[in-house]
């Protein structure tokens, strides 16, 4: 039962894995809120970020492009890469 996360590509492979432990469920349990539904492309896109800074050491904004580019290629954010953005944070 091996699947990829809709919204960061992790491979799920188990049961906890899935959000909620729940292998119906697309996304895995890194990109579900605590109630279970999934974050939105900001959340998902400043959580993402804020991993490869602290597991990667990157500077904070090449992190965020990293960011970007990885989650514009995944199936639950295409319909955002197709309609152009939001790619850029806010200031």
């Amino acid at each position: 039962m091996s699947s990829i996360c809709i919204a960061c590509g992790m491979p799920m492979e188990d049961a906890e894995d899935h959000a909620g432990g729940d292998i119906a469920k697309t996304y895995c349990r890194y990109c579900a809120r605590e109630d279970g539904t999934m974050q939105s492309y900001p959340e998902k896109l400043a959580n993402y970020a804020g991993w490869l800074i602290s597991t990667q050491g990157l500077d904070p904004t090449v992190a965020h492009g990293q960011a970007e580019a990885i989650l514009r290629a995944l199936p639950a954010w295409r319909d955002v890469a197709a309609s152009g953005g939001p790619y850029r944070r806010a200031t």
